[in-house]
């Protein structure tokens, strides 16, 4: 495993291809763009180009700008698909909000990647292979 740790986030490479991003819990400051651009930085690095791979993104529980998300939805990874991992009910509202307002959208390159929201990370796993296993098989 590969495993970068940036002062908000830790981004790992797993085995299976699944590139997982989650919060560090002892982050407490707020985010601004210029953490925001460390993070996208940093997960692009533990992209390193690689094709077929997707993101697990676990949403913290606590507000962030929407121009701050923005900055995350148009990232260029060259990721096949995003699931990003609510952890509650409240986080899942604004989440399908903010899908709704921001799926289509083509990110930095153009390219629309597909986004989905979960509250089980094992359903959100299921998902990320089968698109996995879609852009292989293309």
């Amino acid at each position: 495993m590969k495993e970068y740790k940036t002062g908000a986030l830790t981004i790992t490479l797993r085995p299976d291809g699944i590139v997982h991003a989650s919060n560090n819990e002892d982050w407490t400051d707020p985010d601004t763009l210029t953490t925001i651009k460390k993070d996208i930085a940093a997960i692009k690095e533990v992209f390193g180009g690689q094709p077929n791979r997707a993101i697990l993104f676990e949403v913290p529980n606590r507000h962030i700008e929407k121009k701050l998300l923005d900055c995350y939805q148009a990232a260029e990874w060259g990721e096949v698909a995003r699931a990003l991992l609510l952890t509650s009910y409240g986080a899942k509202v604004i989440g399908n909000l903010y899908l709704k307002l921001s799926k289509e959208k083509p990110n930095e390159a153009g390219r629309i990647v597909p986004m989905k929201l979960f509250t089980k990370k094992e359903v959100a796993e299921a998902w990320l292979f089968e698109q996995i296993d879609a852009a292989e098989n293309k």
